[in-house]
């Protein structure tokens, strides 16, 4: 079919962020959600959020690093299902956990540093995710851009609450961290330009040479 040829990776990406959600689905109907299933669902959820907010800030050192335009093209699709299970990592710790008991709340942002970091890590994501359309872009215009750089204060204060919510092993949030930090610096214009070059010098297109004399 011409369509998934053309959009096979859209289509890949839709159903690597949704079969996790599936997933749980699955395990619910089965009753199978661990001896905790509230804290199962608030780790997972929050776990694959994160996954996908790393992901969607992958999109555009891969396509600097290997000249996977297409890349680009799903970096939006995974930043959204970030949200989605960010938010649902939310819902199921105010709803599900707390019944939105708000002195309870109140208490974990005042006694859990990776609750007070959180909170602002997921605020960021607001409006990311509100002006993440078309429309919202053209209206923008370069502004959109500019509100679009959250991410890059979002990603490491969301890899910083998972690092403080884990007391015990910090070899996983450490990794996030380190991933985080490559991504990053992989978008500094002068390390963005030397791998653009390196990759044109390697591999050059066949038409036509991108160092002309």
């Amino acid at each position: 079919m011409p369509w998934i040829k053309h959009n096979w990776h859209r289509l890949l990406a839709h159903v690597l962020a949704l079969a996790p959600l599936v997933t749980l689905i699955f395990y619910y109907l089965r009753d199978d959600l661990t001896a905790n299933p509230i804290r199962y669902l608030t780790l997972r959820t929050g776990t694959v959020g994160l996954i996908l907010l790393v992901a969607s800030l992958a999109c555009t050192p891969v396509s600097i690093l290997f000249g996977w335009r297409q890349a680009i093209q799903i970096r939006r699709t995974f930043g959204l299902y970030a949200f989605m299970y960010i938010t649902l990592h939310l819902l199921v710790y105010a709803v599900v956990e707390n019944r939105l008991e708000f002195q309870f709340i109140w208490r974990d942002l005042g006694e859990r540093r990776a609750m007070l970091i959180g909170v602002p890590a997921f605020l960021l994501l607001v409006p990311l995710a509100i002006t993440s359309t078309n429309g919202w872009q053209r209206r923008l215009g370069r502004r959109w851009r500019m509100l679009h750089w959250l991410v890059y204060l979002a990603t490491p204060l969301s890899v910083l609450h998972f690092y403080w919510l884990d007391r015990d092993i910090k070899d996983t949030p450490l990794t996030y961290a380190a991933v985080v930090s490559v991504l990053l610096l992989l978008r500094l214009p002068p390390v963005r330009r030397a791998i653009v070059q390196a990759r044109y010098r390697l591999f050059p297109p066949p038409d036509r040479s991108p160092f002309p004399d």
